[in-house]
């Protein structure tokens, strides 16, 4: 399996089917067609590609359909002139489906709007009415056919903002800049780069200060040299006269996301995934393109080769450690990380937390249970071997499970005082994603409250 949230989806249908309502709070329609897909095929790992190669199809199809919108005036326009897909839409759809069929919609969106009139346009002066008859038909079709074209392309808007909120307002910042000659972008570009100082070092928050790391670095840790090539041409890559304007605005706004605008593992690398997809409906096809795509298609195949792990977690090392896990009579919440409580809560159809429980998960737990902890990345021999100053283990159990070891977490808590007091190099391990050591967030506590 590839994606490292494709269980969520799972866990989410499961909960519809089972319950008639979401395990997370969720506004968006996403979960209801994996639903689906389980009713039509079963649950199953295979049902979930299904669902996977499902997005990565509905993206071809939008950006090949907004592509003929664009292109239909043409003289000499044939089939190849929409291209080949971009190999972000894989990418995108079997990484993030939620966000993948948002985007399709707002690449519609963008489809049936083009040519987007400025607001200097709309107040410039327009021809003369037409006098002849003919004339004036032709004029009133046209601009039926205009109107209705608008109004399908805010129905697609609308149903972005659905599936997935954020994508919609990528969408409407696009728009933004494409409105804001470019005589102002040195001003925008100012005052991004000190965006990242005025926010608040909170990382309870959605937006907050996360300045240390220059994010195209970033990217190209989570994506390999790939997103580079991508990015360099959705910056400085080119296309026909009359999408200059919009093409410039993509640019600009791939641009700004050098600045460490928003906490870059959780938004801002998805939004330059989707500006370079967006850019795909805007470029010229040719023999140049031929090769840039080319290019962009070996670097990505080659970093999901040479690293895969940056695309998937090892799903195949988990299923007997969470077997064995689901199966302690009194493990009433489990405690791991990510990818593996996701695959877990999928299999086994047992309740984890990718968090330090918290006073509600606390207060869910069903009586008579323990909270446990899937311990990742510590050896079974160093946990054994650890003991506080009186010589007294710190673990009343352990369970060996391969590269997880298996013990309560109050034990844990204990363990991980200690690695702090003693500055241990293991303390690194102890506090990482690996092993779950914050709790959940503000933004996410008013998801469960709302939806939102």
């Amino acid at each position: 399996m590839f994606g490292k949230d494709i269980y969520w989806y799972g866990v989410q249908a499961v909960s519809l089917l089972e319950s008639g309502k979401l395990h997370s709070p969720d506004h968006s329609p996403v979960f209801h067609i994996v639903a689906l897909l389980f009713r039509i095929f079963g649950v199953s790992d295979e049902t979930l590609v299904v669902f996977q190669i499902l997005t990565a199809a509905w993206l071809t199809i939008s950006i090949f359909l907004s592509r003929f919108l664009m292109m239909e005036a043409q003289k000499g326009f044939g089939i190849f002139s929409l291209g080949i897909p971009s190999i972000l839409v894989f990418v995108l759809g079997f990484l993030y489906p939620k966000q993948s069929w948002a985007l399709g919609f707002l690449i519609l969106s963008v489809g049936f709007s083009f040519p987007i009139p400025t607001i200097t346009s709309l107040f410039s002066r327009t021809t003369p009415p037409p006098t002849s008859s003919s004339s004036s038909y032709f004029l009133f079709t046209s601009l039926h056919r205009f109107q209705l074209r608008r109004i399908t392309s805010v129905f697609f808007f609308i149903f972005a903002f659905w599936f997935h909120p954020m994508v919609a307002l990528l969408g409407f910042g696009v728009l933004v800049l494409y409105q804001i000659p470019e005589k102002f972008y040195p001003v925008i570009l100012f005052v991004t780069f000190l965006l990242p100082f005025l926010f608040p070092e909170d990382p309870n928050g959605r937006f907050y200060s996360d300045n240390y790391i220059f994010p195209i670095t970033a990217a190209f840790a989570l994506a390999g040299i790939g997103i580079l090539w991508d990015w360099a041409f959705l910056v400085f890559g080119k296309s026909e006269p009359k999408f200059y304007r919009m093409r410039r605005a993509l640019a600009f706004f791939g641009f700004l996301l050098l600045f460490p605008i928003f906490h870059f593992a959780d938004i801002q690398y998805r939004i330059l995934l989707s500006l370079i997809l967006l850019t795909q409906i805007f470029s010229h096809w040719n023999v140049f393109q031929i090769m840039v795509w080319t290019v962009s298609t070996g670097l990505w195949i080659f970093t999901m080769f040479t690293n895969p792990y940056s695309f998937r977690y090892s799903y195949e090392q988990m299923w007997i450690p969470g077997e064995s896990m689901a199966s302690v009579p009194n493990n009433g919440l489990l405690i791991a990380h990510h990818g593996f409580c996701e695959y877990y809560h999928f299999q086994f159809r047992k309740d984890c937390l990718s968090f330090e429980p918290d006073t509600k998960a606390i207060s869910e737990l069903p009586q008579g249970t323990e909270i446990y902890r899937a311990v990742y990345g510590i050896r079974y021999d160093n946990l054994l071997a650890s003991r506080d100053e009186n010589k007294i283990p710190f673990f009343s159990s352990i369970q060996p499970l391969g590269e997880y070891q298996l013990v309560l977490e109050k034990d844990w808590k204990l363990y991980r005082s200690w690695l702090e007091k003693r500055n241990s190099k293991l303390l690194q391990v102890a506090k990482s994603w690996k092993n779950p050591y914050k709790e959940r967030p503000d933004f996410i506590k008013r998801k469960h409250k709302n939806g939102l």
